[in-house]
């Protein structure tokens, strides 16, 4: 009986081994054609098999294409400012839902997951109409008409990203496994309650602040659709946008897209590996106690 359980174990784990192997497979086969057409000399056609040599050139061509030193600049920007406003709110959200009498406060909870339901193309002409007609700015009148509003400015594209009902979910469960007798005995000892969120449950909060951190840089950094509306000039384009600028009418640059995408994920992985120690316990916060 037992040579049979363990039989059955051995074949159970071989089977999630294996699906795991080809679930990595179909991860890892795009990336790797990527990475080949990103090595591909000028004027070879990567369908007909592999490059006859490596252009490792093709990386700092792809950067002096255009200005990818401002578009590089201007997502840094946008991404910096809305990955540490979002973490704020999210964990401060979070804690006011988690750990503060809040009335309705389960009414919020479900607000915020049927938000995570709703797609945020949903959003977005209701957006783009507020910020165009804001009175007395861009050159609008009082009346918010006349002018771009704040179209075309840092301040539109960062302002989506601000909140996350995502990132306040998740803060909200790793702060509710938190035991209340630390905020008790804070209390009783004279802390007031941003000094309880501050300095003794947010540190305790570090693998959400990560997990968080994470979802936020990378939706900031990958946006594409919303600077794409906001964003005019060349001066504010952002990396995402700069893309563009290796399709033509009748040919793309391939090799040099490719090799410019490549650089443009090596943030995001950084990031990651950074907090991949804290990912799994983050993203897990909150499935027991509810």
């Amino acid at each position: 009986m037992k040579q049979q359980f363990s039989a059955r174990k051995f074949a159970r784990s071989s089977t999630l081994h294996l699906l795991a192997l080809v679930v990595t497979a179909l991860y890892l086969i795009p990336m790797l054609y990527i990475i080949m057409v990103a090595l591909t000399p000028k004027g070879e056609n990567t369908a007909t098999g592999l490059p006859s040599h490596f252009a490792w050139s093709n990386f700092a061509d792809s950067m002096q294409a255009s200005d990818f030193p401002l578009f590089f600049l201007n997502s840094t920007i946008v991404t910096l400012i809305s990955t540490v406003c979002q973490v704020i709110l999210s964990c401060m959200a979070g804690y006011a839902l988690a750990k503060m009498p809040i009335r309705g406060s389960k009414y919020i909870l479900f607000g915020l997951i049927a938000l995570l339901v709703i797609p945020p193309e949903v959003i977005m002409v209701p957006l783009f109409v507020i910020l165009t007609h804001i009175p007395l700015i861009g050159g609008n009148d009082i009346f918010g008409s006349g002018g771009a509003g704040l179209m075309d400015t840092y301040t539109a594209m960062i302002l989506p990203h601000l909140a996350s009902a995502l990132g306040i979910f998740l803060m909200r469960q790793f702060y509710l496994d938190l035991p209340d007798e630390l905020g008790q005995s804070a209390r009783v000892d004279g802390a007031g309650e941003f000094r309880i969120f501050a300095q003794i449950y947010t540190p305790l909060a570090l693998p959400a602040v990560s997990v968080v951190t994470v979802l936020a840089f990378q939706s900031a950094w990958n946006d594409f659709l919303w600077p794409l509306v906001t964003v005019k000039s060349n001066e504010m384009r952002t990396l995402q946008l700069g893309l563009a600028v290796f399709y033509q009418e009748n040919s793309t640059q391939w090799n040099l897209l490719m090799a410019a995408v490549i650089l443009m994920t090596i943030p995001i992985i950084l990031i990651f590996l950074y907090g991949q120690r804290f990912f799994t316990d983050g993203i897990s916060a909150g499935a027991v106690k509810q």
